[in-house]
């Protein structure tokens, strides 16, 4: 929960708070966040202050969010990657959702059947 009494702002709390738990491991790269509506339940906070939680860090390039599949940890605090590490990263993650994809249509396929 964010302490309402520090100056700093909420958001900038929340968006700490999550940075320490990738950085203590309880969240980890590659893992997907709660929804805002959880994380806003969970900080007693507007789904908005969680927005801007989650653009601080997608700012820093902590995470992503990718539409209809939710938000991930994309690097942890402190880890420098290059450019060319990190979009041969977020090329595989889609390489790995396309094939997902292509696997879950062949399973409701067969299940039709």
């Amino acid at each position: 929960m964010p302490d309402f009494s520090n100056p700093r702002a909420a958001y900038l709390q929340i968006a700490d708070d999550l940075r320490q738990e990738v950085t203590a491991g309880r969240l980890k790269v590659g893992e997907r966040l709660p929804a805002r509506r959880q994380l806003a339940q969970r900080y007693g906070v507007a789904i908005e202050t969680i927005r801007r939680a989650l653009d601080e860090l997608t700012h820093e390039g902590m995470i992503s969010t990718q539409s209809t599949r939710g938000t991930y940890i994309i690097k942890a605090p402190g880890h420098a990657e290059s450019p060319s590490e990190l979009q041969q990263a977020i090329s595989e993650v889609r390489r790995l959702a396309e094939r997902l994809e292509s696997l879950e249509a062949r399973v409701k396929s067969l299940e039709d059947r």
